[in-house]
Formats: C-alpha cells, structure tokens, sequence
C-alpha cells in the first residue's frame, strides 16, 4: 500500500491528512480538510500508518507477543538495558510499564482517525463505490484495533464517535462482550462492501478476505468453532490465496502481499521514513549487515528451536543458530545464540530501513485456524486434515492421520507454533487455550506467571487521568 509519507495531525481530533498542497499547515482544520476523494483517501490512509509505529508493529507488539511467551527470552549470556522490555519477559510488569500506555494511546489514536473518517467522509461529493469502500476500511480497522485491545486487556472504553472536544472523555470500560460484539459488527460491515483484491499501489489495504480472516480469528478465540471454521472456508474458497511452494518464499521480500499474504503492515526502505524495524532488531548485534549491527530482540530460546525436528524445513528459516566458531561468531558467553531469521533485508543501510512487511495474517494461519475448528466440532474430519497437512507437507513433515480429537488439539497449536514463530500469535494462543502458565513454566520454571497474567494491567497513567477506569484483577 502507498504509504503516506507527509501527514498533519490536527489538534483537536487526533486525525492525520496527507499534505496534497502549498497550504500553510494552519489552515487545516477538520471543517475544511474533508473536500474530495483525495482528502478520504489520505485520511483513510492515516488509520493504517501507526500499524508501522514503533509502539505497534514496529517493536512493542513483538516484545508483548513474542518476549512474553515461551518463544524468546533474554537471558543465558543476553541483556538488555530495555527495562520495559526485560519486565515483559520475566512477567516483573505493572501498570506502569511503558510498554502498555504505547500501545493503548497508539490505538487509541488511531481509533480516533477511523471514527473520524466514518463521521466525516459521508459528505464528501465523490464516487459512491470508492466511498464506501473507504468507509469498509475505516470499520476494518477499527474492528482490528479494538481486537487488538480486548485481547490484550480485556473489556475497554468503547468510543465510536469522533472526540471534538476535550470534554467528556471519563469514559469506563465496556464489557468484553460488548467490545467483541462491536469488533464482529465493524468486521462484518467491512466485509460485505470490501473487494477481494486490489491492484498497483492499492494493494496491502483491507479486503474482504482479511475480513473474513479477522472474524474467523474472532470467533476462533470466543470458541465459537462454527463459526470460525465457516469464515475460514470462505477465506479459503475465495480461491484468492495459496501457499508458497517453499517455508521461506512466504518471508522474501519480492512476495510481499503476495498469494500467501492475507493481511500485513506495510513497510518500504530507501529513506523515506517508511522503513521496517524486524531486520534490524531481531538480528544480534555481533552479525553486521552493510555494516549496521542489530539489537538481538526476541531472542529464540532452545525450547523452541529443539521442539522443531530436524527434518522441518520452517527451522533454519525461522531461527539462525550462530556458534563461537560460525562467522559471524556469537560470543562464548551466549549459552544458545539462536536469532529470529525470517525478516532479512540484505540490501537495508539502517535498521528502520527494510522493506519487509510484517505478516499480520497469513494464509497459512487461515488453514490451521479452520483445522482447529473443525477438530473442535469432532474428531476425524477429514478437511481438517487436508488443511494441517498442506502445512506440514510443505514444511517436509508426515501426514497426520487417525488422532483422536485431544492428540488433533495438541498437533494444531503445536503447528501454529512452529509455522507462526515470530509473527505474533503465540501469546494469544497460549491466553486463549489457558496454556500461558504451563508452557512459561516448562520453557523456565524461575519466571513466575500468575492467572492475573492472562490479561494486561490497564496503563496506571490511564487511570490516572481517567478515574472511571478500573483495573483488571491482580493488579
């Protein structure tokens, strides 16, 4: 998706417009900005930009949904002087972490743009078909964002209408019911007007398919197999996405919202300020690319790396695994020098600099979404095992046959895994099957996590400012 590289964030609103003309940047207001298609298209664009921000998808949401699980730990050799991010590892956070006001103002900031655009492109005189499809990607995002939310830290403040003003806004927490049923309200209006592909430099943005994907999602983590199991087969009979022949095709960058991508944030290298952060965080700081160190974020642990078999392909494309003698040489001191090794850039001068996107939702999450609803409703399904054995073939393991419903459980979200390591499922999926505690403790008993960890303690500063805000359990 073009991204949009000069934006102005007007006061009052919280809402982003690309600068289309030589206008002092004063006279922008809310009342005057909204005039044509170009104005909608640029404030449309502003609800995806923060998706690339370094308190979502640019780093905080990988040190929350990879550091905090039994993937990736500091330790054994590794430090960081990240406080934040050691606190998210060894489960020593509290409400005042920073991590969590990043990701609540972020969101909530760009929540404000989607009500924004939903309230105000309505008026604009312009093709009624591209209108409505900027609204769908308006709803789209929201949805997202607030799934984002519930997830994270359960029932929130649901605000659906564009802040004005700066009265008003004690607003509480919704119940988690309501949040979800607005997430499958903004989902299900999105996908009925959005189109199931786009062209040139259009593509990247929502379609109807990572609407479905998105809902199937929904309904996968309310354990509602039914429907999660329907909306990833209409994912699938789309006949829009595929596989790539091959595990590391998925993750090089001339594939990039390619047929195996359903939804990723957008990234472009070269300087202008649209660069991705993975290949450069996630490498160690001893392996030098184009001379630039990295920062050795979400370092793999060996529980991860030793639960692939040495025949799975997604292994060494996954996790490089340096030693003392490899060149370049990890240090002596790093007990398992094992690094995050999808995300590659070689041609990246800096490390905000690559052109990798980050994958959201890919297809190959669709079909072990649909293997694991399916499996729910009974054991023996057949398509559920055309769906988790595409995986697996590709990745030059067996065929699964014959397992009874609670083996078929524990293959699917062992497959989810080691398919999607790194791509930030992991901490949801532990959440959602109520498996954090057990897998924390078996990758490292010293960490302790509590059933309070099973949701994010609201940002103290929120409460703060905002006394209607209470606080989850435990906190």
């Amino acid at each position: 998706m073009k991204k949009i590289l000069s934006i102005l964030c007007l006061l009052v609103s919280l809402t982003a417009c690309e600068v289309l003309e030589q206008t002092p940047e004063a006279t922008f207001t809310p009342a005057n900005f909204y005039r044509n298609a170009d104005d909608a298209r640029a404030a449309v664009s502003t609800i995806y930009d923060p998706l690339n921000s370094s308190n979502l998808y640019a780093q905080v949401m990988w040190i929350i949904q990879d550091q905090a699980t039994d993937d990736a730990e500091w330790g054994n050799g590794r430090s960081t002087a990240n406080q934040p991010k050691n606190d998210l590892d060894k489960y020593t956070f509290t409400p005042a972490t920073s991590t969590f006001q990043s990701v609540w103002s972020t969101v909530y900031q760009a929540i404000n743009r989607a009500n924004t655009v939903i309230a105000r492109v309505p008026a604009i005189p312009m093709d009624d078909a591209l209108k409505n499809r900027f609204i769908a990607e308006a709803k789209f995002m929201r949805g997202f964002y607030y799934f984002t939310l519930v997830r994270l830290f359960g029932g929130v403040p649901l605000q659906l209408t564009e802040t004005t003003s700066l009265d008003n806004l004690n607003v509480a927490r919704a119940s988690v019911d309501d949040v979800y049923k607005q997430v499958i309200q903004d989902f299900t209006e999105a996908e009925a007007v959005l189109p199931t592909t786009y062209s040139g430099a259009d593509r990247g943005r929502a379609t109807q398919g990572a609407a479905k994907a998105f809902l199937a999602k929904v309904y996968l983590t309310r354990q509602d197999w039914p429907r999660a199991a329907a909306k990833a087969k209409e994912v699938i009979d789309l006949g829009v996405y595929d596989l790539w022949a091959t595990f590391g095709e998925a993750f090089l960058i001339a594939n990039k919202n390619g047929k195996e991508a359903v939804f990723e944030m957008q990234a472009l290298g070269g300087g202008v300020g649209e660069g991705s952060w993975m290949q450069g965080y996630m490498r160690p700081n001893f392996d030098r690319v184009n001379g630039v160190a990295g920062f050795g974020d979400d370092p793999a642990t060996e529980n991860l790396y030793k639960t692939y078999s040495a025949a799975d392909k997604r292994r060494d494309v996954t996790i490089k695994l340096y030693s003392a003698t490899t060149n370049p040489a990890a240090p002596a001191s790093v007990l398992f020098p094992g690094y995050v090794y999808k995300y590659l850039d070689p041609s990246a001068t800096a490390n905000g600099e690559g052109s990798n996107n980050f994958p959201i939702i890919r297809y190959a999450d669709v079909l072990l979404m649909y293997a694991e609803a399916l499996n729910e409703q009974g054991a023996g399904n057949a398509d559920a095992y055309t769906a988790i054995n595409r995986i697996r073939r590709r990745a030059g393991i067996a065929d699964l046959s014959g397992l009874t419903q609670a083996e078929f459980r524990e293959v699917v979200l062992l497959e989810r895994r080691l398919e999607l390591a790194f791509e930030g499922h992991r901490w949801y999926d532990l959440v959602r099957t109520k498996r954090l505690i057990s897998a924390m403790k078996a990758q490292n008993p010293s960490i302790l996590v509590e059933d309070r960890h099973y949701l994010l303690p609201i940002p103290q500063t929120e409460r703060d400012v905002n006394p209607a805000l209470t606080q989850n359990p435990g906190y």
